[in-house]
């Protein structure tokens, strides 16, 4: 085992450069932790025309691989800060996100997967830096692992870790034709059935060495035969192989909290910390509200997407009961145009006690953390969840579904309250419960500090994450 584990780290997106989830903070932050803890940790992504517009990097080098029938040059970007983070650049493949069809997104990942395999060598040649192991997040990476395997003789182990299962990236098996690897190198397709022929995340599950997800309770739930989804068969083929210790490893995300935190936030009207919360959330609060119209009372928010994941056809079901509680819901998100009809129509309704901003706004997001006293979370499924530890940060309770990593980040009635997933009547319970503790000012109190003490800091996560490190360098010299 190296005295210093290399970790080069890869996604879709990473913070600040190019984030529209929660993987852009987690590979914007899980870098910088890992680093405190003496692992060389870097990031690569691609170089998309948004990131590149707003970029101050240099270009450091290039490489050409065989993609399909052509030739294509890749161009390589560093930024001038730590973590290292390297841009891949390729005016074809790599210049937008937003590609049409389905085969076009995962022949955009495709390339960009072939292409940080040619990184990886270019990166020992050229900077004498060999990576330990490869860190793949999500079905946008699924296939380095099984390029890894087929395209190199490079003895680098790769974890591949499941931030969302909703996206697995099926497609057509022209990809693998795109990739020169033969049919029978992948482990399950489905020849005939052009949209679903091959399911590039399980194809990650089966070929990465380890595999994570964001979270003890997740794993356990994509890994409970009841659950079964389309993934299902690839996990139970990886445990029928390598027996089910080796299945998946369940690791909750942290925060930021250089980014969020109340104590030093540009970004909200009044700073505060725990000592003097309960002046610094008024402040924000009366800010807020009257910058919004609104009366000052009770306020509850939802900030994220507009998926039925989310759950907010529970929330508009239990909207007349936070109004008839005299308290105010903030809403911030966008998504299905369905679900954002239902919103308006309530705002229309309830419009003395309700807002709503239609898009993800990073700047109002940071002020409705810090004016907010509840926020709710209905979601369905929740693999780690980011929303509710920044909210506790900031003071404000989290009434959350009991699911995923908000079970596992949230203490019933110490830091927030959960209620039973789906259940229109558990949230209203939950709702109640929460309105008469706001009204115990002490015990109230007592909630936010506990809150707000919780260290979600990735101190402990990154320390976990190394020891998965080790523990594959190990494995893996065991095997070659």
């Amino acid at each position: 085992m190296p005295k210093t584990i290399r970790v080069l780290l890869t996604g879709y997106e990473a913070a600040p450069f190019y984030k529209r989830g929660g993987l852009g903070d987690v590979l914007g932050s899980l870098p910088k932790a890992l680093i405190q803890i003496g692992i060389d940790a870097r990031v690569v992504i691609p170089c998309y025309e948004e990131i590149r517009k707003n970029l101050s990097a240099k270009r450091i080098g290039k490489f050409k691989i065989h993609f399909g029938e052509k030739e294509e040059e890749i161009g390589i970007y560093r930024n001038a800060g730590t973590p290292r983070v390297y841009f891949l650049s390729n005016s074809s493949n790599l210049s937008y996100l937003n590609t049409r069809g389905r085969n076009k997104k995962i022949e955009q990942f495709a390339f960009f997967d072939l292409a940080v395999v040619h990184f990886v060598t270019w990166l020992s040649k050229q900077r004498q830096w060999n990576p330990s192991v490869i860190h793949c997040n999500d079905w946008h990476t699924g296939l380095i692992p099984l390029i890894f395997r087929n395209k190199t003789k490079l003895p680098i182990p790769t974890l591949l870790t499941i931030h969302n299962l909703s996206y697995q990236g099926f497609g057509s098996l022209k990809v693998l034709d795109l990739l020169h690897i033969k049919d029978e190198d992948a482990k399950e397709i489905k020849r005939g059935m052009k949209v679903t022929e091959i399911n590039i995340l399980g194809e990650g599950i089966l070929h990465a060495s380890s595999v994570s997800t964001v979270s003890k309770t997740y794993a356990r739930e994509i890994t409970d035969e009841k659950n079964e989804g389309p993934i299902y068969a690839y996990v139970k083929k990886r445990e029928e192989t390598l027996g089910r210790s080796r299945a998946i490893v369940g690791i909750l995300n942290g925060i930021d909290y250089d980014v969020w935190s109340p104590q030093n936030d540009s970004a909200i009207f009044h700073t505060y910390n725990v000592a003097n919360w309960q002046s610094g959330k008024e402040k924000n609060k009366k800010k807020m509200l009257n910058s919004l119209d609104l009366e000052p009372r009770l306020t509850f928010c939802f900030i994220g997407r507009m998926a039925s994941q989310k759950g907010l056809d529970i929330l508009v079901r239990v909207t007349k009961h936070i109004v008839n509680n005299n308290a105010n819901l903030i809403i911030l998100g966008s998504g299905a145009p369905n679900i954002e009809k239902s919103i308006r129509k309530l705002v229309a309704r309830y419009s003395s006690h309700m807002r709503v901003e239609f898009a993800y706004n990073e700047d109002f997001a940071h002020k409705l953390y810090a004016s907010s006293d509840f926020i709710i979370i209905p979601s369905r499924f929740e693999p780690c969840g980011l929303i509710q530890m920044i909210a506790m940060s900031y003071g404000t309770i989290p009434i959350a579904s009991r699911t995923g990593g908000l079970k596992d980040s949230i203490k019933n009635n110490r830091n927030g309250f959960l209620f039973e997933n789906g259940s229109v009547l558990s949230l209203k319970k939950a709702i109640k419960r929460a309105v008469k503790r706001f009204h115990d000012e002490a015990r109230y109190g007592k909630m936010v500090v506990n809150a707000m003490n919780t260290d979600f800091s990735w101190k402990r996560s990154a320390r976990l994450y190394k020891k998965l490190y080790q523990n594959m360098l190990l494995q893996h010299n065991v095997t070659h």
